[in-house]
């Protein structure tokens, strides 16, 4: 089994990307690998890191694009599951290794925690698992869902500029549905207090926790590691 993790980041949560490689990073061991997927710049100074920045620039409404680009050049790439999150996740690797154990690569497998606003679909900073299979029929759709809408309709709406939303849209479409796990957790944004990411990893298990502050991060590392 061979896992893949991606990063989404780009120079404004440059701080963010760096904690990362300075903490759980580097559990990532062959024969598994991580890439970030950053803008132009990143891809020129931070070593295991692609462009895919959009057309037309950064910006938050764009990030179902930047998504599908890191889609299509992941398939360059040997793996056998792909996990995907944000550069203000902690993700505790070899949890996630053991998690997938019980998972066959070879399924239509679309794994995460799971949103249903309109229909159930994996929150992305947190995380979510596709197998290869999935990313290829997901591709098939996904390109429509941020080239061909209105582009006022989406600044109107959080969902359809929401690179998870439009990646379980072009899965539904697919006829691939989420299968959900507890394991990935997410606290609400307006909750402040970071020791609720701490105890997402260290007392409740959890494989991720979503909007972790860089000196968060720095502690929870410490944490496990001693």
């Amino acid at each position: 089994m061979k896992i893949l993790v991606t990063i989404l980041t780009h120079e404004g949560t440059h701080e963010n990307a760096v904690a990362c490689l300075d903490t759980w990073i580097g559990d990532i061991q062959s024969p598994h690998e991580y890439r970030f997927y950053g803008d132009s710049l990143q891809s020129k100074t931070m070593v295991n890191t692609w462009n895919c920045e959009p057309d037309d620039g950064e910006a938050r409404f764009r990030l179902p694009e930047k998504t599908y680009k890191m889609l299509i050049e992941s398939l360059n790439h040997d793996w056998d599951f792909l996990f995907k999150c944000d550069d203000d996740t902690y993700l505790n690797f070899d949890k996630l290794v053991e998690s997938l154990k019980d998972h066959d690569a070879n399924d239509d497998l679309y794994l995460g925690m799971k949103i249903v606003n309109p229909f159930a679909y994996a929150q992305g900073g947190a995380g979510y698992v596709l197998t290869r299979t999935a990313v290829k029929k997901c591709i098939e759709s996904f390109k429509h869902f941020y080239k061909d809408i209105n582009l006022n309709n989406r600044l109107k709406s959080k969902t359809l500029h929401s690179e998870d939303y439009s990646v379980g849209l072009a899965l539904k479409e697919q006829g691939i549905n989420l299968t959900h796990t507890n394991l990935l957790s997410t606290p609400h944004p307006a909750i402040q207090n970071q020791s609720v990411c701490i105890d997402a990893i260290i007392k409740n298990n959890k494989i991720t926790t979503h909007y972790v502050k860089p000196y968060t991060m720095e502690r929870i590392y410490e944490a496990i590691n001693t």
